[in-house]
């Protein structure tokens, strides 16, 4: 009969290639439905034959007990043709419906292989799943089917990616690392029993070989997460989905078309709650079923952690088909939700997802109560989610016992009915209670990733800048500003700031440039983008697009350096309120490494320019509005920062702590300082700034000398008013004396200021 299935796949193989090269030569653009559509034959031809008949090779036990088999050597290479043929085939079921880097060298090098093994052993890969075949037998048509369509499949694939075949660099690396991450998961659940049984102990009870099936449970879950969370999403989905159907396939070996509609069928259905799991996590990936796959992800992972800790496979030994069958169920059921979360395939759950898979447990709950009750009136050994007997009740003592000893039952026609009313109410309302713990538990496993992700990406970015800086300075040493002849300025360029993935820009191409020894005045109105500038310059907020550099360090990839040149008077203030102002501001020199004799007599000269004598050293807390807005002003200047900046610093100050904060400002200046503010009051802008910026809806529309506004006759607020209201405004002619060094023309702007304040 070989010579009847050689034939049939060796035509099965012309069929498909003529097909196949038709359409690649003739269509190229439908070679890729050709092969989706190949695939989708290919698994109906496998779901057949694999559900209709048992694999013949599970009878042999050690290598023995097996006629049809001519040695051990046939049937342990008969065993490997199973497992090849089963990783290659659920491969290329799946492959044509993702795009993944690695897939074309896989079909080429390792499923191409793994056809060719089992066509040239044809006959010994059909006796390990059919048994004898000294007689025509329709699954051994199909294997042949299988084979022929598969290396077809392989051929018409490798062509249509011809370019793609041969990988660069580290993605031969990958390659050598999928081929074995395949062939684990479809690895044969009896695998063991072929090759060792009957040698091995009972697993239970968490002995030590109860524990060594249990590490893996661990173990996998993150070597998977580690391999695939920085892959693309199709790489992701098609890892989990491969894994997922192999998983899937090895469950069904004891729940084929037979059991279904076999004698014992009551009891064969797959309606244990981890069994559903087998076809849910499938079909979610598949199909993209979010709303179900938060059932299984609630209620599954429970169930199959608790089938992990106390398994009901009888006195089974570890090299037992059905030890290795229920461990490779139950991993899948207990950490794949967890996976197709942490890696991104599905979002992390909400309430509202809770509650949904909730109210469908209930609901499954309470068919399982029904089926137990009518289906047990055909087998007593019906009892899906182990509701139905005493098998949770023994393990947790008398009191559940006790409560089993309650019943409920009644007589519907000659069916009889019988529930145990309070164990099962509690079962369910403990089963919740435990999905919610564990959905804790899960949040706080995912934040701790995500930290850890996070923490993996600042630090990628932090060597990607010092990598740039260290290029940009060219030797220099990287305390050193990278634009020397920025040293005593602030300068934006083309700075662009935009909040997440919004199409509004807060800030857009703003174009600035404060010198040394100026009070620079920042107008604008609400919403209009100057705080959002303001807490870029600090480093409070990422720079979206262009440049800041203040005095000459680049905030993006200097950031300790160019805020060691700031300080810093925020909109809104938060202090250390059970400090006193003196411990509070000692705290700020300290991080500014500022020395004990400069910050003491720094703060001594803020004191008696603030008045603060008799407050200094009370509780922060205890202090007005004002009070605290001069300890952060203190504070943002015990460094003696060559850029002080403020956002609305006049705000809510009476008339006298104003003026102490403008005198601080024009002493501050005067040294050769930046003070660059922001405030709605005009009239301290007029007086005091020696310049001004006006922002509007995001963008810089002026940059104007406040003394040469004054000078063309019209005040700063109809100045600002008209700006604001998008009015077209005359550039105002500047006059430029080159041979003036930056110190003249500071005291040249001082003597203009103090001309308009006398006037």
């Amino acid at each position: 009969m070989i010579g009847i299935y050689y034939a049939i796949c060796i035509s099965s193989l012309v069929v498909f290639l003529i097909v196949g090269l038709a359409i690649r030569f003739k269509a190229s653009d439908k070679v890729n439905i050709f092969l989706k559509a190949s695939a989708l034959v290919i698994a109906c031809v496998l779901f057949v034959r694999y559900m209709t008949g048992r694999d013949a090779i599970v009878s042999v036990v050690n290598l023995q007990g097996a006629d049809f088999f001519p040695s051990k050597a046939f049937a342990a290479v008969a065993l490997f043709q199973v497992w090849l043929a089963y990783a290659s085939e659920i491969f290329i079921i799946l492959i044509p419906f993702f795009k993944i880097k690695t897939a074309p060298a896989l079909v080429t090098f390792f499923c191409s292989l793994c056809f060719l093994i089992n066509f040239a052993m044809l006959g010994n890969h059909i006796t390990a799943i059919v048994g004898d075949i000294s007689a025509f037998n329709y699954r051994a048509m199909l294997m042949a089917i299988e084979t022929g369509f598969g290396l077809g499949f392989c051929v018409i694939y490798s062509l249509s990616h011809f370019k793609e075949i041969l990988l660069k660099g580290k993605d031969w690396i990958w390659f050598a690392l999928a081929v074995p991450a395949i062939l684990f998961a479809a690895l044969p659940s009896y695998m063991f029993q072929v090759l060792c049984y009957p040698y091995g102990y009972n697993p239970i009870d968490l002995n030590y070989y109860h524990r060594l099936l249990l590490y893996p449970s661990i173990i996998i879950p993150v070597v998977f997460f580690l391999s695939f969370k920085d892959k693309p999403y199709d790489t992701k989905r098609f890892a989990l989905m491969y894994y997922a159907f192999s998983g899937l396939l090895y469950f069904s070996y004891y729940h084929k078309f037979a059991d279904f509609f076999g004698p014992d069928w009551v009891t064969a259905l797959p309606l244990h709650l981890c069994n559903t799991a087998m076809y849910i996590t499938p079909l979610c990936l598949t199909f993209k079923f979010k709303k179900l796959f938060y059932f299984t992800y609630f209620i599954n992972v429970l169930g199959a952690f608790f089938a992990l800790i106390i398994p009901n496979y009888g006195g089974a030994t570890i090299f037992e088909n059905r030890v290795w069958m229920f461990y490779f169920n139950h991993y899948q059921a207990f950490f794949m939700p967890l996976l197709v979360v942490g890696l991104g395939i599905f979002p992390r759950p909400k309430r509202k997802e809770f509650k949904y898979s909730l109210i469908a447990f209930a609901v499954y709950f309470a068919a399982m109560l029904v089926i137990n009750a009518w289906f047990g009136n055909y087998n007593e050994n019906v009892d899906y989610f182990f509701i139905n007997s005493g098998f949770i009740a023994d393990k947790l003592g008398n009191w559940a016992r006790n409560l089993r000893k309650i019943i409920f039952e009644f007589d519907i026609g000659s069916l009889h009915f019988k529930f145990y009313p309070l164990y099962q109410i509690l079962f369910f309302i403990v089963y919740v209670g435990l999905s919610l713990g564990m959905w804790f538990i899960y949040e706080l496993a995912y934040n701790v990733v995500s930290g850890w992700q996070d923490i993996g990406r600042r630090n990628k970015i932090i060597r990607a800048d010092r990598l740039a800086l260290e290029v940009k300075l060219n030797g220099r040493s990287t305390e050193e500003p990278i634009n020397m002849e920025n040293v005593n300025k602030l300068v934006l360029r083309n700075f662009t700031k935009r909040y997440g993935k919004s199409d509004v820009y807060a800030v857009k191409d703003a174009n600035l440039e404060v010198n040394g020894g100026e009070i620079f005045g920042f107008l604008g109105p609400n919403g209009a983008g100057k705080s959002t500038i303001i807490k870029s310059i600090v480093g409070i907020q990422t720079i979206t697009d262009g440049e800041i550099e203040v005095c000459g360090f680049d905030v993006g990839t200097q950031s300790v350096q160019a805020k060691r040149q700031i300080g810093f008077v925020p909109d809104h203030y938060a202090l250390y309120e059970r400090l006193t102002a003196r411990e509070y501001i000692n705290y700020i020199a300290d991080l500014y490494d500022v020395g004990k004799e400069e910050r003491d007599e720094r703060l001594a000269r803020f004191i008696k320019l603030f008045e603060f004598e008799a407050a200094i050293d009370n509780p922060i807390k205890t202090y007005s509005h004002g009070m605290k807005q001069k300890v952060t002003i203190m504070a943002a200047l015990i460094h003696d920062p060559k850029v002080w900046i403020l956002d609305e610093p006049l705000t809510g100050l009476d008339p006298n702590s104003i003026f102490q904060v403008k005198e601080c400002m024009r002493e501050h200046a005067a040294k050769g300082n930046i003070v660059f503010f922001s405030s709605h009051i005009i009239d301290v802008v007029e007086r005091v700034c020696d310049r001004i910026a006006i922002i509007r809806k995001g963008q810089i529309q002026c940059v104007r000398d406040v003394g040469e506004i004054e000078a063309s006759g019209e005040t700063l607020e109809n100045f600002y008013m008209s700006v604001i209201n998008g009015e077209a405004v005359e550039p105002i002619p500047v006059e430029h004396d080159d041979s003036s060094t930056p110190e003249s023309k500071v005291g040249e702007r001082h003597e203009k200021k103090r001309i308009r304040k006398a006037k």
